[in-house]
Formats: structure tokens, C-alpha cells, sequence
């Protein structure tokens, strides 16, 4: 998989931007994070599920009806390598998920999709939850490769420079690093590309990584496609071992700080 983000810029270009921008403030200086997803897609008429046979192992490929009036299928003769398993608690067990932008997704067996949608601007997001509903776990898979006012209110808060960088654009008061509700009960941030961070979410804790595929400053010196990628896993604190690996699949697949024309599986 390999996303042309210079393409699709082309095609943002020529089309109003009408795909799904996740808001962010509350207010005027706190960034809200993801809790408990109520926003649902209608199988068969906003995305349709296609389990095929993939390396031996039985996967399902989502197929989404786009922003911009098609059907985006992927093609099981084009898909990537599964990510590897090593990490995967022992008690655990994962199915895997293919959904177009997003790529491989790990969600815990039994759980079922309740949102899948790929916008005119090609953000892709893709929310499961517990077979029981989003009370007992949800995890959300997101990539904005174009649209800059998503991928700077996403990154508000939580990645250098995207506050000010949004503030600048919309005569705003920036979110600064941190500022966010729920509080981050722990968080890290190894580069200017990448955060890792936990909070509380209603009973479960959340797991999350925000990546962007070049610092935030690349946006003033047009040194690379900005894009940013990010997953938010929450289960019951007995299973973060599990939310842990699958938050690291999916950095694996999107490499931070690493990628100046975009992320290729």
C-alpha cells in the first residue's frame, strides 16, 4: 500500500472538502479526545465486509462508499504483508482488518465494525467495538493525508508546533502541548512526529498514538507531505497488554518523521 498524497492534493484541490474533520476543542484552549465513539455507518450502504483467504489466514477486507460517490475496494492482490503476531499476549487472540488508506488494522476477536468512511479529502476512519457495545472496548484507526485544518485540529495539543500552527491559520488561541481533556494520565513523545499517550475513558483505558509523517514545521518549509495517522484503543485496564500491540502494528506500518512523500506498506 502506498498513499500518493501529491494525488490526492490534486483531487482535494479541484472538490470542496466535505469528508469527516474531527473536531477537537470544547472550548477555546482545551483538546477533546476520543471517548466513547457513538457515530455509526449502515453496513451494505456505507461499507460493505469481504473475509478472503490471505497468507493462510482468513482476514476481511472493508469495502467503503467513498466521499466522492464510489466504491473503494481493496484488492486482495495488492495487499501488503499481515503484521507480524510477535507481541500478541498469549491469551489474546486479534482479527485482522484491511480498510483502504487506514491498511491493516489488529481488532480483538469478536468485536464488530460500527464506522467505516473514507472522505472526499481521503481521510479514512474505521471504529470497532466490543461485541457487547462500546461500553466494554472500542478502537478507531484514522488517517488524514491531505486535508490540513483535520490533520492540524487531530494534532492540536498533542504534537509540536500543530496548535500554533492551527492558530495562525484561523486567528485562534492554540492549544498548547498537554492541554487536553481527559487528562493524559502518561505520555510520550520520542520525536516531533510521534505521541504516545493513556487516559482514562469513561471505565477503560485509552492507548493512543498520533504520527505524522514529517514534523508539523514542514508545513511552512514544503519539505514533505504532511500527513498524519493515529490510533486510540481502549479496553479494560486487565487488557493493555493487548491495546499495546495494537497500537504497535500500526505505528509499524506508519513510520513517523520517516516519510516525506508518504507511507508505503
Amino acid at each position: 500500500m502506498r498513499i500518493q498524497f501529491r494525488s490526492i492534493l490534486a483531487v482535494v484541490a479541484m472538490a470542496a472538502v466535505i469528508g469527516w474533520c474531527p473536531p477537537s476543542r470544547a472550548d477555546t484552549d482545551i483538546r477533546e479526545l476520543p471517548t466513547t465513539p457513538e457515530t455509526q455507518s449502515a453496513p451494505g450502504t456505507d461499507y460493505a465486509l469481504r473475509p478472503v483467504t490471505f497468507a493462510g489466514s482468513t482476514v476481511t477486507l472493508i469495502d467503503v462508499h467513498s466521499g466522492v460517490g464510489d466504491w473503494t475496494r481493496p484488492d486482495v492482490a495488492k495487499l501488503p504483508a499481515l503484521p507480524s503476531a510477535s507481541g500478541l499476549p498469549a491469551k489474546e487472540a486479534v482479527q485482522w482488518f484491511y480498510g483502504s488508506i487506514a491498511g491493516w488494522m489488529a481488532v480483538p476477536a469478536g468485536w464488530r465494525v460500527q464506522r467505516a468512511t473514507i472522505g472526499v479529502d481521503a481521510n479514512a476512519r474505521y471504529t470497532f467495538v466490543a461485541a457487547d457495545g462500546a461500553a466494554s472496548g472500542w478502537v478507531t484507526y484514522a488517517v488524514i493525508p491531505a486535508c490540513e485544518e483535520c490533520l492540524l485540529r487531530d494534532a492540536e495539543g498533542v504534537l509540536p508546533g500543530a496548535g500554533e500552527a492551527l492558530a495562525s491559520r484561523h486567528d485562534a488561541v492554540p492549544i498548547h502541548l498537554g492541554q487536553t481533556n481527559p487528562v493524559m494520565s502518561w505520555q510520550s513523545r520520542p520525536d516531533d512526529c510521534t505521541a504516545l499517550f493513556r487516559y482514562r475513558a469513561g471505565s477503560l483505558m485509552a492507548h493512543a498514538a498520533v504520527l505524522s509523517s514529517v514534523p508539523i514545521a514542514a508545513l511552512d518549509t514544503g519539505k514533505g507531505d504532511l500527513a498524519l495517522a493515529e490510533v486510540y484503543a481502549a479496553l479494560p485496564a486487565g487488557r493493555s497488554a493487548l491495546a499495546e500491540f495494537m497500537v504497535g502494528s500500526f505505528r509499524q506500518a506508519f513510520p513517523a518523521c520517516q516519510s516525506p512523500r508518504g507511507w508505503q506498506n
